[in-house]
């Protein structure tokens, strides 16, 4: 079995990907690695690989937007997901001290995370975008540093730990071309009409099925200025519902309803960030 990845094996999501196969999926696997997100799904749609794991929300920085649309484009469902806490390292070459960097590479999203901190300790240093965070590993030299989860051999941590918020972590989805028949965790996509109380219509199917929504929020519609589609996950848990009539319902009050995965919600503990 072959797992799309984005990233490679020092990436965040390669660690989570190692998660996931131990503790859903005994069998070997083979993970390969993807430059992107839309890389590593398009691997999925094209039958080169059974599944992929790729990030979907941060808990600083929010939706991995590249995610959210690539899932809706391309017809793949979500099967499982799992949240990680990420620690971010800035890493160097041995003997680069903090004075001679002045370009830090890495992911947007990894450069998000860790602003202040490099606001704060290199307030002179250039922040270059990279593909995935251990993209960056590679152009290190003697004034520059990236940020990342691991360092490659001859590389140093020269700080730890660096994100702004120390409880950083990131929910990462497992996507396959074939959809789960249970779980307890619904996600959807759908646009409305741009009329008011459109979209309360829509929630308060969930409502009166008393159901929890646990997230919702808009993307641009790529068609024209003004239009959006809708992503929201809810849950289904301890409710003896027919999932079909659920979005038998919803289908009714708003247009293109997409089903974008049925899959049990990863229990979350905080506390884990501490480890």
């Amino acid at each position: 079995m072959t797992i799309g990845c984005f990233g490679d094996k020092l990436s965040h999501t390669f660690a989570a990907t190692a998660a996931l196969i131990k503790s859903g999926n005994p069998d070997e696997c083979e993970i390969r690695g993807y430059d992107s997100v839309r890389a590593a799904l398009q691997a999925v749609k094209n039958g080169e690989c059974s599944a992929a794991v790729v990030p979907i929300e941060n808990s600083v920085e929010g939706t991995v937007t590249e995610t959210a649309d690539s899932l809706g484009e391309l017809g793949l469902y979500v099967t499982d997901e799992i949240i990680l806490p990420v620690r971010q390292s800035l890493i160097t070459l041995g003997g680069v001290k903090k004075e001679d960097i002045k370009t830090v590479y890495s992911h947007p999203q990894a450069l998000a995370q860790c602003r202040e901190t490099l606001r704060n300790v290199l307030p002179a240093a250039k922040s270059v975008p990279v593909a995935f965070t251990s993209a960056g590993l590679n152009m290190l030299d003697s004034d520059s540093a990236a940020i990342a989860r691991a360092p490659k051999d001859g590389q140093v941590v020269l700080l730890d730990n660096i994100a702004d918020s120390a409880d950083n972590c990131t929910r990462f989805i497992a996507v396959k071309s074939k959809a789960n028949d249970v779980g307890e965790k619904i996600s959807v996509l759908f646009s409305t009409e741009n009329k008011p109380g459109a979209l309360l219509d829509v929630l308060s199917v969930i409502k009166s099925h008393g159901l929890n929504m646990v997230k919702i929020e808009s993307r641009p519609a790529k068609k024209k200025m003004g239009q959006y589609v809708f992503y929201v996950d809810f849950l289904v848990s301890g409710k003896s519902v027919k999932l079909d009539g659920i979005l038998g319902e919803i289908s009714l009050k708003c247009g293109d309803l997409q089903f974008l995965g049925r899959y049990n919600p990863y229990s979350w503990n905080p506390a884990d960030n501490k480890q």
